[in-house]
C-alpha cells in the first residue's frame, strides 16, 4: 500500500487525538500535522502539502467550508475528509458542490473511517497508473469516474439527542475504558441523570455503546456505560 501523509483540522484537541489515532491504526497512513484553528491550518498545510486533510466545520474563528475553498483554489489534488457534526443538508450540499472526498457525522465510527481511507488509497493508486500509462482507454475513464463512492446517508438523531451533546458523551467514553453510570457521567459533562441516561441509550441502541450490570454498596443494581459493541 501506499504511504499517505494526512492533516488534521480540529479545534478539540481530544477529538483531533482520537482522528489522529484513528488514522494511524489504517496501514498506509500517517498523521503529518494537527491544526486548531485557522492560522495554524494555513501556515501548516501550506508548509506541509498533505495528500489528506480531515477538516471539522464548526470553529471559533472560521467556518471549515472556507478553509475547504482556500484549498481547492491553493492545492490541485489534495483532497479532503470532512469529518464534522454538522448535519443541515445546506451545509452537505455545500461541501459536495466544493468538491471533497467524503463527508463522516460524529460521533465517527471506526469502520467508517477506516472505509474511506482505503478508498481514498485506492483512488490515488488508480490516479496514479492511470498517468504511467502513454493512452487510455474509455474502460480506464469509466473506472475511474464511476469508482464506487461510499453512500452518504442522511443523519436523523432523534428528538431530544443533540449532536454535539452526543459526541461529548461519545468521548468521554472512548477515553474512560471502566465506563460511567448514567448519574457519573450526568456530573461530569453536567447533564441530569435522565439525560444522560437518554444519550446512553441511545448509543447501546446504535451499538456504539454496552452496557453491564453492577451491584451498588447496597447491592441497588446499576447500569454500567461503556464504550464499544
Amino acid at each position: 500500500m501506499s504511504s499517505w501523509e494526512v492533516f488534521i483540522v480540529e479545534d478539540d484537541i481530544r477529538i483531533a487525538e482520537i482522528n489522529r489515532k484513528f488514522v494511524e491504526k489504517v496501514e498506509g497512513f500517517s498523521v503529518c500535522g494537527i491544526a486548531l484553528n485557522e492560522e495554524e491550518a494555513k501556515e501548516q498545510i501550506s508548509i506541509l502539502k498533505p495528500d489528506l486533510v480531515i477538516l471539522d466545520i464548526y470553529f471559533p474563528d472560521m467556518n471549515g467550508l472556507d478553509l475547504l475553498r482556500w484549498i481547492r483554489s491553493e492545492f490541485r489534488g489534495m483532497e479532503v475528509i470532512m469529518v464534522t457534526a454538522a448535519t443541515e443538508v445546506k451545509t452537505l450540499k455545500h461541501a459536495l458542490e466544493d468538491g471533497i472526498f467524503d463527508y463522516i457525522v460524529k460521533p465517527v465510527i471506526f469502520q467508517r473511517f477506516k472505509d474511506t481511507l482505503l478508498q481514498f488509497n485506492e483512488y490515488k493508486r488508480s490516479i496514479t497508473q492511470l498517468s504511467a500509462d502513454k493512452e487510455i482507454n474509455q474502460n480506464m475513464i469509466d473506472s475511474l469516474l464511476k469508482r464506487e463512492k461510499i453512500e452518504i446517508e442522511p443523519f436523523l438523531l432523534p428528538k431530544g439527542i443533540d449532536p454535539i451533546t452526543l459526541e461529548k458523551i461519545l468521548t468521554i467514553l472512548m477515553q474512560h475504558k471502566k465506563g460511567f453510570t448514567a448519574e457519573d457521567l450526568g456530573q461530569r459533562t453536567g447533564v441530569s441523570r435522565t439525560t444522560a441516561r437518554r444519550y446512553l441509550e441511545y448509543l447501546v441502541s446504535e451499538q456504539k455503546a454496552k452496557a453491564d450490570i453492577t451491584y451498588g454498596g447496597v447491592g441497588r443494581p446499576e447500569r454500567i456505560y461503556k464504550y464499544g459493541r
